[in-house]
């Protein structure tokens, strides 16, 4: 290696951080969790700064709208639909400071595909600049899913800041379904750029990376697509115990969250269930009284959830990412109950407790106790999985991957074990 080349490699990287949302001051749950894990992964990896892109919503001005409004509109004519997700920053407060940054730059993450129009300007700014997208999820699925359950539009965080009377006509009716048609529409063609504008794209879900790698860029793709599942702390010795009660953790504020507790409160006052169940979160609506079910509000420390003896009882029905409450289970040595969504995009496929249909799920809970024993191998199995796939340092080893690309790789400043997560084998072939 040259002198020149040398030095250049030993440089600290200059790493400007994108989010579209805050981070701080917020519960640290969901996507808020994982964010933050990132963003303490790009810390070692060079000189890192942030800047915040805000939506229209945030600080409503009416030339912001008219804004929106007409990055909607030129999408439209020009044939690139743009997402509603994407015309909210449109106007962003922020916008050319951000470019300025990224101007000086070496790297740039971004947190998602509300970002795109942003990354459109700084592709055609940087040609040579490294860009880097968290999708998390595959947006374009999960409307998939919404569409296929009869669900209202989710608008996620920005749900807080919509008008009410907005709100109201995007939850039902026609225009509301129409919207959502729209929507998974131009998140396909979105995700479809982000393929031809990133260096790496990166996903929570190997079962979701392999979708977008086998999804045609319709132009020259530039990006690679990684793995990267979130990471769980060090996992936590919790005493045997025999199971004496269910548990679920969650805000009904989340879609999926909502209906996964509509059911399992249905559960209990159908089957009567003599084992309890304890539900905790931050809940929106007012509790419904079913008997054998307590509402036990937010806890901060998650060794009150995952007690000796409590099974995490999560069925899922929107399908996508890798649920975080099930990893934290089972870092906690907490079996978990559900059904194949439930544990998408982990390596479990013998795992004896993922349950296709209600009858087998009120089986068990009526009474686990003659599977004692299969409750407990099938537990260590999991706790072993977490702590050898979903541990802080293989994640941070991920992302430092991500980040720094193949050169840096070459060049041996990429630590070992930062290979992506592999391809699950069933959906190997039609991602060839």
């Amino acid at each position: 290696m040259s002198p020149e080349r040398r030095a250049e490699a030993a440089a600290p990287r200059r790493i400007l951080a994108i989010w579209t949302r805050a981070l701080d001051g917020v519960d640290n749950v969901g996507g808020v969790y994982i964010w933050r894990a990132v963003r303490g992964a790009l810390a070692p990896l060079g000189a890192v700064s942030q800047a915040r892109l805000r939506n229209v919503f945030e600080h409503p001005r009416p030339a912001g709208l008219a804004r929106a409004a007409w990055a909607f509109l030129l999408g439209l004519a020009r044939g690139r639909p743009l997402p509603l997700q994407c015309a909210i920053f449109a106007a962003a407060d922020g916008g050319r400071d951000i470019l300025r940054q990224a101007g000086r730059s070496d790297v740039v993450y971004a947190d998602g595909i509300r970002t795109l129009l942003l990354l459109r300007r700084l592709r055609r700014a940087r040609p040579d600049l490294r860009i880097v997208v968290d999708f998390q999820d595959l947006m374009s699925r999960r409307f998939d899913e919404v569409l296929a359950h009869g669900l209202p539009l989710p608008l996620g965080y920005v749900e807080a800041m919509v008008p009410p009377a907005l709100r109201r006509m995007l939850a039902t009716g026609l225009p509301a379904r129409l919207l959502l048609r729209y929507e998974r529409m131009a998140l396909r063609h979105a995700e479809r750029e982000m393929l031809r504008i990133a260096d790496c794209v990166a996903l929570v879900s190997p079962v979701e990376a392999a979708l977008l790698s086998a999804t045609d860029a319709r132009g020259a793709r530039r990006a690679s697509v990684a793995a990267i599942p979130p990471p769980m702390p060090p996992a936590v010795a919790v005493p045997p115990a025999p199971p004496h009660r269910a548990v679920f953790i969650g805000s009904d504020g989340l879609m999926q969250n909502r209906l996964t507790i509509d059911h399992l409160l249905g559960l209990w006052d159908r089957a009567r269930l003599a084992m309890p169940l304890v539900i905790y979160g931050r809940q929106k609506r007012p509790p419904r009284q079913v008997p054998g079910v307590v509402w036990a509000g937010y806890v901060r420390d998650l060794a009150e959830v995952y007690t000796p003896g409590s099974l995490l009882v999560s069925p899922t029905f929107l399908r996508g990412g890798i649920k975080t409450k099930v990893l934290e289970a089972f870092a906690h040595g907490v079996p978990v109950i559900g059904n194949p969504a439930t544990f998408e995009g982990m390596n479990l496929p013998d795992y004896p407790f993922c349950f296709a249909d209600d009858a087998a799920l009120v089986r068990f809970l009526a009474d686990p106790r003659p599977r004692a024993a299969e409750i407990a191998a099938a537990t260590s199995a999991a706790r072993s999985l977490v702590e050898r796939e979903y541990g802080e340092a293989l994640f941070r080893a991920r992302w430092a991957a991500a980040m720094l690309g193949p050169a840096r790789r070459e060049e041996g400043q990429v630590p070992q074990g930062a290979d992506v997560a592999p391809m699950p084998a069933e959906l190997s072939s039609r991602a060839a």
